[in-house]
């Protein structure tokens, strides 16, 4: 039994394969405009699948980073206030110390240890009220824009401020007032009142405010190591996310980057194919019967 193949049957396998070739090349100039492999999910299923999953992954990194970021700023910006703190706590307590000695226990010098005094507290007030992006480090989760009121007294909460900065590794970046300058009545602030008072009234009796403010220190330097502490934690998880964005980006250009040397060739070779399947085309719908009488 013999085929016939008939000048139509031929013509519309001549269009098909022509429309064939040229959407190759269609989907191949796609690519290489746009620098992906995959310009639609039929291109690669299964590599469309992944690179979304990737792209999670690098936009909860971003997300990460962002957060350790934002605590790097938090816990600098409380850093500089204890080291503040510190330095002025030291200076009030060689203030008592000068004021414990005979030469300074005049009405004229203790008097003006105490405005030394109270400057200093005014200093630890406008410390303790330090801020970042708007809100008092040292203020807990207070919607207000001050720790502590001109008086001393505290006005902020006992609230927690957190960042997760990476897959289950939570960190809490602010430790609150009454932790770092003790509670309300015997805080530091009212410490340094009290001293200004004893200054003006019996310089003598200001053996235990030294040892008030010595204990005073210790607790400002303890929560200044367990900031250092969060800080060196949340640098470590910064690095890390950015050695995974790294990788993460790695990988997702793996799937869906083009190599534009090969792809170059593709398109080429693509548009070879194309113009010939053209030129085919052309010739056999321009073929008659007169064609077959020459």
């Amino acid at each position: 039994m013999s085929m016939r193949v008939t000048d139509t049957s031929a013509s519309l396998r001549s269009l098909a394969n022509l429309q064939s070739t040229g959407s190759r090349l269609a989907d191949l100039q796609a690519q290489m405009s746009s620098g992906n492999q995959i310009t639609k999910p039929s291109d690669n299923p299964s590599g469309t699948v992944r690179a979304l999953e990737l792209r999670g992954d690098l936009k909860r990194n971003t997300q990460y980073n962002a957060a350790a970021t934002d605590a790097i700023g938090w816990l600098s910006a409380a850093d500089a206030a204890y080291s503040q703190v510190v330095n002025l706590t030291q200076n009030a307590r060689t203030l008592v110390v000068k004021g414990l000695n005979n030469g300074a226990s005049t009405g004229t010098s203790a008097g003006a240890l105490a405005d030394q005094i109270d400057a200093i507290r005014t200093s630890l007030i406008s410390i303790a009220n330090t801020a970042y992006n708007g809100r008092p480090v040292f203020g807990g989760t207070t919607t207000g824009a001050i720790a502590y009121d001109p008086a001393g007294n505290y006005v902020g909460d006992n609230g927690t401020v957190s960042r997760t900065v990476g897959d289950q590794n939570t960190v809490q970046i602010n430790q609150n007032g009454p932790s770092i300058f003790g509670p309300p009545g015997n805080d530091l602030f009212a410490r340094l009142a009290t001293i200004s008072t004893t200054l003006r009234t019996n310089p003598s009796a200001l053996g235990p405010q030294l040892s008030a403010l010595d204990t005073a220190l210790s607790s400002i330097s303890d929560a200044q190591a367990v900031e250092g502490a969060t800080y060196q934690r949340v640098q470590i998880a910064q690095s890390t996310q950015q050695s995974t964005s790294t990788a993460l980006q790695t990988q997702l250009s793996g799937i869906q980057d083009i190599d534009l040397a090969d792809m170059a060739i593709k398109v080429s070779t693509a548009n070879v194919t194309y113009q010939a399947a053209l030129q085919t085309t052309a010739s056999i719908r321009q073929m008659s019967l007169l064609n077959f009488l020459r």
